[in-house]
């Protein structure tokens, strides 16, 4: 099982790291470069087209294990034990995963495209709300059930859900490491809940999306040599956004109510989603656009706090485990030992509120 877990991994990791050399030298010739400009924090062009490259490492690596699978079923002996008992169920989960990955074109081509000419907000926002509402209408997997009975409720959650999260990771790549290094922390806890409870083909496709994120990350890095552009950060935020729809945190068990138990992404995702709500709120009461950048965001008032942007990217790395790694006990936990996982993490984002309105304070102090 480590075997087949490492070999994932490796493979997306080297193909994107490869492709991202590529693209490195090539992007600007494709006319895929990000200017310096007011709400940028970097001065000279950057090449773009990492999104590129995590999105092939991504999907080489399933593609051959979707094609395999039907091919390996019950042929080779080497195999883990684990692997050859769920090959029918992994099988049975093709639909979704071509559906899955369908959608995780779309939303490349899409960011892809705003990176080239740049897309109006809203027809990004039209895109996004068009595949997650297409995922629900392909797959009873690709919906989010566990709210409500009424189909017309569960889709409204399952597009506000995957649209959000989807957005948040965009959001989140406004400084060098960023939204790629924070996917990676996110995506590790997410794999370590869907090695417990089992869930294989989530496991699989988590050990891609942080293989090839990773191979990428390594040139992205602060300082950084190549950006992933909205195609990355959107496919990204796709990828996690779908998973935790596919993924299930709740079990039959009735010691845990279904709704605590969905609790669990927004413990792990409480960072990206802390950014964006945090963003939003600044914007609306400024009387700005929300689709508007700026340099409100978390990283932006930790620089503004004194941190070196390396040092604000290692903070929020550091933010996101504390946050989020509660939610690897969240299986082995009562109802109460939950609440208090849920309970920290909101804590440690209140403890940033409040660091932050001080600051934000005194340096008004100063100024007068």
């Amino acid at each position: 099982m480590i075997f087949t877990a490492v070999s994932i991994f490796v493979a997306a990791f080297v193909l994107s790291f490869g492709a991202t050399l590529v693209l490195r030298k090539i992007a600007p010739r494709l006319g895929l470069v990000d200017r310096p400009a007011s709400r940028k924090l970097h001065s000279h062009p950057m090449p773009l087209g990492g999104g590129i490259a995590i999105f092939l490492g991504v999907t080489i690596v399933v593609a051959a294990g979707a094609i395999a699978l039907p091919a390996i079923d019950g042929r080779v002996e080497w195999l883990p034990e684990v692997v050859k008992q769920n090959i029918d169920l992994m099988s049975d989960k093709l639909p979704t995963l071509l559906a899955v990955m369908g959608g995780s074109v779309v939303i490349m081509l899409m960011g892809l495209c705003d990176d080239i000419r740049g897309l109006p907000p809203w027809a990004r926002l039209a895109v996004e709300v068009a595949v997650a509402a297409g995922l629900f209408v392909l797959s009873p997997e690709l919906r989010l059930t566990v709210f409500t009975p009424w189909t017309l409720t569960s889709f409204i959650y399952t597009v506000l859900w995957i649209t959000a999260i989807t957005n948040a990771f965009n959001l989140l790549d406004n400084m060098d490491g960023l939204s790629s290094g924070v996917a990676c922390v996110a995506g590790l806890i997410f794999l370590i809940v869907a090695a417990q409870t089992g869930q294989l083909f989530v496991a699989a496709l988590l050990l891609a999306l942080i293989g090839a994120t990773l191979g990428f990350l390594v040139f992205n890095f602060p300082p950084a040599s190549i950006f992933m552009g909205d195609a990355g950060a959107l496919f990204i935020g796709y990828m996690i956004s779908v998973l935790t729809v596919v993924f299930t945190f709740y079990g039959p068990s009735p010691e845990k109510s279904p709704l605590l138990s969905m609790l669990l992404p927004v413990v792990i995702l409480a960072v990206p989603l802390f950014d964006t709500l945090s963003v939003v709120v600044i914007r609306i009461r400024s009387g700005r656009p929300v689709f508007l950048a700026d340099k409100n965001h978390f990283s932006h008032r930790l620089t503004a706090l004194g941190m070196s942007p390396k040092q604000a990217v290692l903070t929020i790395y550091l933010v996101t485990f504390c946050t989020g790694i509660g939610a690897a006990f969240w299986h082995r936990v009562s109802t109460v030992g939950s609440l208090l996982i849920f309970t920290q993490a909101a804590a440690i984002i209140g403890l940033i509120i409040i660091l932050e309105i001080t600051a934000a304070k005194k340096q008004i102090e100063a100024e007068d």
